[in-house]
């Protein structure tokens, strides 16, 4: 009796599971994915390419890393991470590159070739990627596995500009059976997908391992003030501005700050009469709470500099030392040192003759950040006994002007060091307006050739202070609790976590 009713639950069971399979097998989908595997959404601009090198919207632009993988990835400390790449040499104007057995979507096989197709695709547009690849002087492919890039000038960082997207050969300007151009074809972690809406599938067959996302929805957004409205009604998992525009996203979930290499800076003018002594620029320096301006002009969307170069940079974190606080004590001897030792009635220092020590400082009134800033500025020099007259310029064109021809002491100003950390656009040339030539120009000129080494310009710069670091900002990342509350972001690809 025991027997006979363990046949039939046993049967029962089978019949079950025959059934279930049956209804699995049933489901419609246009890919593997179940509605039991995650899924996510994203925005997305239905009227914008996903060519990386075509794709003018950021939301776009962001998304095209996920189809397709780079030579390289930088991660926060600015490294690069190998992807595509499986070893690279530099070896002064010559890098040679090898790369990884990996497949695209469509099967074929991933060659040096490819490699060369998109170096070229992302060198003769203007795209994101344009700027940092102009060292590159031309690609020689040796054989399906390697290729050496040639450059116009020896850069020991190289490496960090590899990350530009990749993919198949002959397929930029692919179209489907309308004649509408498409995506070109990947070997990245997804792949697009227009069958039942817009939508980008997990590529089962990636060589990094599948994404722990089966498919990600896309959502069209096709002004800004949609994507500002998705992103608050929480229509999406994930978004990231680098806060250039000072307004941070709206999301119920958590965030994640994301460092830049954008410098915020007192740009000062060396050949003012006060300024061009090096003392008073760093009793200048010394009198900035660096911390304060990260904290209170930009929200905490920023990391108070240390030096020249990014504070998270691990290349420099262990040679600079800056004091991000207000050292006021140290300021106020700089300046009685250089004979300031007089104050009139309102606490402002006087030179030998009673002249009040007074700086005028510009900013441009198109920042709220700076113009918060341009008053801390004002309270941190009134402590050393330094007036600061401060001039808003509404128009950025006059403040440009302002800044190129000289017409200024000190102004708010804000550059973008690549991704190669090069000093050169910004000591060697015209950027800073109105300078002379210093000792930092000679040793970042000799860095670049191989004959100082990164501390003596770390020492150079820190000697003169030629210009005044307050800040590095960055970017913030929110996401929906769908992700992990620590994603793993870079500024190669957002979505690296994926």
């Amino acid at each position: 009796m025991k027997a006979t009713k363990l046949i039939a639950l046993f049967a029962v069971f089978v019949l079950l599971l025959c059934s279930c399979a049956s209804s699995n097998n049933n489901i419609e989908t246009t890919s593997d994915v179940t509605k039991n595997e995650i899924t996510l959404s994203l925005p997305f601009s239905a009227t914008d390419s996903l060519n990386p090198y075509v794709a003018v919207t950021k939301v776009n632009q962001e998304l095209s890393m996920l189809m397709y993988d780079p030579l390289i990835k930088l991660n926060e400390k600015f490294e690069p991470v190998y992807y595509l790449a499986d070893d690279i040499t530099v070896d002064e104007k010559t890098v040679t590159i090898k790369i990884k057995d990996a497949d695209f979507t469509d099967g074929a096989k991933f060659t040096a070739t490819d490699v060369e197709y998109s170096l070229n695709q992302a060198q003769k547009g203007v795209n994101r990627y344009t700027a940092q690849l102009e060292n590159i002087r031309y690609s020689t492919v040796l054989d399906s596995k390697t290729l050496t890039l040639t450059l116009y000038e020896v850069d020991p960082y190289i490496i960090n500009v590899l990350d530009f997207p990749i993919f198949k050969s002959g397929t930029a300007e692919t179209k489907d059976k309308n004649d509408r151009i498409i995506p070109p074809i990947g070997c990245g972690r997804f792949t697009f997908e227009k069958e039942n809406g817009y939508r980008l599938v997990s590529n089962k067959g990636y060589y990094g391992g599948v994404s722990w996302v089966s498919a990600i929805s896309l959502i069209d957004t096709p002004d800004n003030e949609s994507l500002n409205h998705i992103i608050e009604v929480n229509a999406v998992d994930a978004a990231y501005s680098d806060l250039s525009n000072n307004l941070i996203p709206k999301m119920s979930g958590s965030q994640k700050s994301l460092p830049l290499g954008n410098m915020v800076f007192v740009g000062l003018n060396l050949s003012s009469n006060l300024l061009s002594d090096p003392g008073v620029r760093i009793a200048v320096s010394s009198a900035m709470s660096r911390k304060d301006i990260a904290k209170s002009a930009y929200f905490g969307y920023a990391t108070p500099a240390t030096g020249i170069f990014p504070p998270t940079w691990k290349e420099a974190e262990e040679l600079q030392h800056i004091n991000p606080e207000q050292n006021i004590s140290e300021a106020v001897a700089y300046l009685e040192q250089l004979g300031y030792n007089s104050k009139d009635n309102d606490g402002y220092c006087t030179d030998e003759i009673g002249n009040r020590l007074t700086l005028s400082l510009i900013y441009n009134s198109g920042n709220s950040s700076r113009k918060y800033a341009a008053g801390l500025i004002v309270g941190y020099l009134k402590k050393i006994g330094i007036e600061v007259i401060v001039e808003e310029i509404e128009n950025f064109d006059e403040y440009q002007s302002r800044i190129d021809s000289g017409s200024y002491e000190m102004y708010i100003g804000e550059v973008l060091l690549g991704k190669t950390m090069d000093l050169r656009d910004l000591f060697l040339s015209d950027v800073l307006g109105g300078t002379t030539e210093t000792y930092t120009n000679e040793m970042v000129s000799a860095f670049y050739d191989g004959t100082a080494d990164m501390s003596t310009v770390i020492s150079a710069f820190v000697s003169e202070m030629p210009i005044i670091p307050l800040c590095y900002r960055s970017g913030v990342f929110v996401h929906s609790r769908k992700i992990t509350d620590d994603p793993n972001i870079s500024l190669s690809d957002i979505y690296s976590f994926l």
